[in-house]
């Protein structure tokens, strides 16, 4: 994803851990979604399809910023302002639990500010280096929305752990690249049949065909592990 240009002088830098740019925010969506996919349901209860809601989910990608002239860059957030998925959910076999997730990358949404405070990132990054951010990651260097305008995940296997975590592993495409990703997700059962999905998991750009936003030589640049943060909700 795009790094920030030097912050304007109303805004002032970063300090906490930072952004998400790349089809890893998206992606992230699907992966919450198969977390709930081994979640205990109530004994005696009939397999059904659960669809996410987009309305209580998040997903929001971190980047990093890094270079000799990092100083002058931003770390950024990025969240996926739209999103669809299902979870086909059996509950007397929930390790054959089937979550799809897909993002469209036209969606993704740079550095708002109220959620970059509520996660920690000191100063604000101006309107018009958003705008700046957002075209820098929808580029053909990038995530090139018009030529893979979805990011998609795709769960494969859910196994309960030890530690009463679910281990999910699923494909996550990103920029037309297909890779198998595992990550642990806590899921609990809530009211009216709803599953809550939570996940955090780290990711490389470079694993998905693109480099690190760059510039002035590699000065100013993103680091290449992005942090995606998963808090999802599916519903009957």
């Amino acid at each position: 994803m795009g790094a920030s240009p030097p912050p304007t002088p109303s805004a002032s830098r970063a300090t906490a851990s930072a952004w998400p740019s790349s089809p890893a925010a998206l992606l992230f969506a699907g992966l919450g979604l198969a977390a709930a996919l081994g979640a205990v349901p109530e004994s005696g209860a009939a397999a059904e399809t659960l669809r996410v809601d987009p309305g209580r989910s998040q997903l929001v990608v971190h980047t990093f910023k890094d270079g000799p002239a990092a100083w002058l860059g931003h770390d950024h957030v990025v969240q996926a302002a739209e999103l669809t998925g299902t979870v086909e959910h059996d509950p007397a076999s929930p390790e054959a639990t089937v979550v799809v997730v897909e993002v469209p990358t036209a969606s993704l949404r740079a550095d708002d500010p109220a959620l970059r405070r509520r996660l920690g990132l000191t100063g604000e990054v101006s309107a018009s280096d958003r705008a700046e951010i957002e075209k820098a990651m929808r580029s053909a260097d990038q995530l090139d929305v018009a030529r893979f305008p979805t990011i998609r995940f795709a769960s494969s296997r859910v196994t309960r752990q030890a530690d009463g975590r679910l281990a999910v592993t699923g494909t996550l495409t990103i920029r037309g690249v297909n890779r198998e990703v595992t990550f642990p997700a806590e899921v609990t059962a809530e009211a009216a049949g709803a599953l809550h999905g939570q996940a955090t998991l780290t990711l490389r750009q470079s694993s998905f065909g693109y480099q690190p936003y760059r510039a002035a030589l590699g000065a100013i640049r993103n680091k290449d592990e992005v942090t995606l943060h998963v808090d999802l909700w599916a519903a009957p």
